[in-house]
C-alpha cells in the first residue's frame, strides 16, 4: 500500500481556484433558520403539559387508598449491585415513588439503578383498578409518544404528581368537590 508523506503533499499542484461549496439542498434549508432557544422550548413543552381535570370525591378516596393484595400492582428496583428486586406496589403513592431512573456513574462497576413498572401495566391499573380513565388515556398518551422507558418516566411522573396533588387537596377540602 502506498504511503504518502506530507512532503508529497506540499508538492501537489495546488489549483488557484477555491473550491466553491455546494448551494444547499432544499432538505438543508431547515438548518439556515434560526433554532429556538432552550428557553422557547421549555416554553413549548410546558405548553404541551397536559392539564387534568378535578377529581371526583369518590376516584380522590380510591387514589389515596391503598389496594388489596390481589389488586397491587408489580414493579421493580433494578440494580447493578442487587439485581432485580420485584416490589408490591399497594398504592398510588408507592407507584409515584418506585417511578425513577438513575444512570449513576457509567463504567464496570456502575452505581445506576431504575424503579421500574411496566408502562403499559400501569396505564392499565390506573385506569381499570384505580378507575382513573383520564389519567390512564394521558399515560397511554405519553407511553405512546415516547419510545424509552426514560423519557417514558420523566414524562408520566408529573401527570402522576399532578394528580396526587389534586387528590390531597380534596382530601383536605380545599377545593369545591365535583361528585
Amino acid at each position: 500500500m502506498p504511503e504518502f508523506s506530507e512532503q508529497s503533499e506540499e508538492l501537489a499542484p495546488k489549483s488557484e481556484k477555491p473550491a466553491e461549496e455546494p448551494a444547499p439542498q432544499p432538505e438543508d434549508t431547515a438548518a439556515l433558520e434560526p433554532q429556538p432557544t432552550e428557553e422557547v422550548a421549555l416554553e413549548q413543552e410546558e405548553k404541551e403539559e397536559i392539564q387534568l381535570s378535578k377529581p371526583s370525591k369518590e376516584l380522590a378516596i380510591r387514589i389515596l387508598t391503598r389496594v388489596s393484595f390481589q389488586e397491587r400492582l408489580i414493579g421493580y428496583k433494578m440494580m447493578a449491585t442487587t439485581g432485580n428486586l420485584e416490589e408490591s406496589i399497594y398504592s398510588f403513592k408507592d407507584a409515584i415513588d418506585l417511578l425513577w431512573f438513575d444512570v449513576g456513574e457509567l463504567g464496570v462497576r456502575t452505581s445506576g439503578s431504575i424503579g421500574y413498572i411496566d408502562p403499559v401495566k400501569l396505564e392499565r391499573w390506573v385506569g381499570e383498578t384505580l378507575g382513573d380513565k383520564e389519567l390512564a388515556d394521558a399515560i397511554g398518551k405519553k407511553v405512546k409518544e415516547y419510545s424509552n422507558y426514560r423519557e417514558q418516566v420523566e414524562s408520566i411522573k408529573p401527570l402522576m404528581k399532578q394528580r396526587l396533588r389534586q387528590c390531597q387537596e380534596i382530601a383536605r377540602g380545599k377545593q369545591g368537590l365535583e361528585d
